[in-house]
């Protein structure tokens, strides 16, 4: 809690201290939240965000849903309105452990009994065109095991899809994002985090946008089934990855950095370079767990 009694030092010099500010949404708002006059041409675009009891798909389970809905007008490139806010518990088959709820806040008598609601959830979802989340890998896993039914949109990542350092960021982190606008929030809580993204938003005008445009994009995975295991370090630190089970190396480039990786990897493996498969990953497969 900052000090009120140094007011005076900030009136003296101002630019020796930063303001920040709240959030100016929460969970519990009425809605819908007009934040521009509408334009007549909003889609509806879902920001989702998932809390689970670990990191780990194989035996993490989903204990809440945050979803925001929200309407995106193109010709103005911006929000202008959030329609719907949803925050919804769901119990474990297991018990959520210590760590969890210091992270979370949230404890096991919180979710007993509780359900999120699927026809709720299907509505909204089918109402949206895109589904946004930051680190949407992780978020997509959870989602595609919970609503099988909803597997086949189309996901974007508030992370992945915008270049924050081109827009004077260090990092990715939605907490750093907003703290560098001048904007705090209660984080790890499923909606509130939802609603962050809408703030920061707001905040990097041409965020959105720029994720909105390299979702239509073609992603690449990459099988570099060609790279020896001489280079095996030249591409470990290029950010591919090893896939043990069917031992290539792997990566997933977007469409416009598609032929430079290719012309890299030509280079690499020469004549080994055919053994390499490029492969177009759909729109609705986009951040799935089987890529």
């Amino acid at each position: 809690m900052f000090d009120t009694s140094r007011f005076a030092e900030i009136e003296k010099n101002p630019s020796g201290f930063r303001l920040l500010e709240r959030i100016p949404f929460s969970a519990e708002d009425s809605f819908p939240i007009t934040l521009h006059p509408t334009a007549g041409d909003e889609v509806a675009l879902a920001l989702i965000d998932f809390e689970t009891t670990g990191l780990n798909l194989a035996d993490a389970e989903v204990i809440e849903l945050g979803l925001v809905q929200v309407a995106y007008s193109p010709s103005l490139g911006k929000i202008t309105e959030i329609t719907e806010i949803t925050s919804q518990f769901e119990c474990p088959k297991k018990a959520i452990s210590a760590e969890i709820t210091g992270i979370t806040g949230i404890t096991n008598e919180m979710v007993a009994g509780q359900r999120i609601d699927d026809a709720h959830v299907t509505r909204i979802i089918n109402s949206s065109k895109i589904l946004i989340a930051h680190n949407a890998a992780f978020d997509r896993a959870f989602f595609d095991i919970r609503f099988p039914a909803l597997a086949d949109r189309v996901w974007a990542c508030s992370i992945k899809d915008i270049d924050w350092r081109a827009h004077g960021f260090e990092s990715a982190k939605l907490e750093y994002l907003l703290l560098k606008t001048g904007y705090f929030y209660d984080g790890h809580r499923a909606a509130i985090d939802c609603l962050a993204m809408v703030q920061l938003f707001a905040a990097v005008p041409k965020a959105l946008p720029e994720l909105l445009k390299n979702t239509q994009q073609t992603d690449y995975k990459i099988m570099a089934k060609g790279v020896s295991y001489a280079d095996r370090e030249v591409v470990k630190k290029r950010s591919y990855r090893w896939d043990g089970e069917n031992r290539y190396w792997w990566t997933i480039v977007s469409e416009d950095d598609y032929l430079a990786e290719k012309t890299f990897l030509d280079a690499l493996c020469g004549t080994a370079s055919a053994k390499n498969i490029f492969q177009a990953i759909a729109l609705t497969s986009r951040y799935s767990a089987r890529y």
